[in-house]
């Protein structure tokens, strides 16, 4: 059990936290800081922290443990406040979905020895935002990246480990980079091809359109309705991961149109080559969103 863990920012996924830590006992005190009042007398009557403050280095104050929640421009700043607070050998973590501008901002704070600090993300999440939609299960059975590298001190390594592990999240180890360019690939693309799906799609006649909008139209779209300053700060870190994979999303997209052009080019509606071309674009994409589901739960 923790002393005293400290999470600096009480939205979906820092309120997760503490109704988390709280539910499995893994701390004696959680203490919270949010900028709003609102929000910190929420997090008290939620149950979500037994301590809340209106400036986050009286929250980390002799923690053992310090998990950085708020958007990634901001992390790092906040642990350049913040670290000196910390109970002696006391380590932090954070939840952004960016990995290695905020790894590399927060170890040039410690320019010799041993880094008490570790970045980890959370592959979990919702559309849904703020502090009304936390919940103690959020984490459970999530995959948890984790980021050292060659100057991650040991102990912020093995007690941030804990922490996920105790929340019975499973927990995978890679780079920084090796990370952004997956979650590139698998979360911030996807994210602006469902943005660019809904802002296509209703940008005449909502009204008019939206009733015909079935379920796996606002399915593919539902992630869209996240907080669009949060994504801008995630695309703006990652933008060189994002930037290459969505040249790849576009080539793919331009495979598909050619495919469309050769059909509509064939008065009887498709040469037999065409619609080959087609019906193997089709089961490809099939088969490999099976083999993805096939992965879910595994080790990298």
């Amino acid at each position: 059990m923790f002393n005293r863990v400290a999470i600096i920012g009480l939205g979906l996924m820092g309120g997760s936290l503490g109704l988390a830590i709280k539910q499995k006992g893994l701390a004696r005190v959680v203490a919270g800081f949010a900028r709003r009042a609102e929000t910190r007398e929420l997090a008290l009557e939620l149950g979500i922290v037994d301590q809340v403050f209106e400036r986050p280095e009286d929250a980390v104050q002799a923690a053992e443990l310090a998990v950085f929640c708020t958007s990634v421009s901001s992390i790092p700043e906040l642990i350049g406040a913040c670290h000196t607070c910390l109970a002696a050998g006391g380590v932090m973590t954070d939840v952004g979905s960016c990995k290695a501008e905020i790894v590399k901002r927060v170890e040039a704070l410690f320019p010799r020895g041993p880094v008490p600090f570790i970045g980890s993300h959370p592959i979990a999440g919702s559309e849904r935002q703020g502090i009304e939609a936390a919940s103690a299960t959020l984490y459970q059975n999530a995959l948890v990246a984790l980021t050292p590298t060659r100057r991650t001190a040991p102990a912020a390594h093995a007690q941030v480990m804990r922490l996920w592990q105790g929340l019975d999240a499973r927990v995978q180890a890679l780079s920084p980079q090796a990370h952004d360019h997956l979650l590139a690939k698998t979360s911030h693309v996807p994210h602006l091809v469902a943005a660019l799906l809904a802002a296509c799609v209703g940008r005449t006649q909502p009204g008019r359109v939206g009733p015909f909008c079935g379920a796996g139209f606002f399915d593919t779209t539902r992630i869209a309705e996240g907080d669009p300053q949060l994504w801008r700060d995630i695309i703006r870190a990652n933008q060189p991961a994002i930037h290459n994979e969505l040249k790849t999303f576009s080539r793919e997209a331009d495979h598909l149109l050619n495919i469309l052009s050769c059909l509509g080019r064939s008065a009887s509606g498709g040469k037999s080559g065409d619609l080959e071309m087609l019906d193997k674009f089709l089961q490809t994409s099939r088969e490999r969103r099976r083999a993805l589901t096939r992965g879910q739960g595994t080790a990298l």
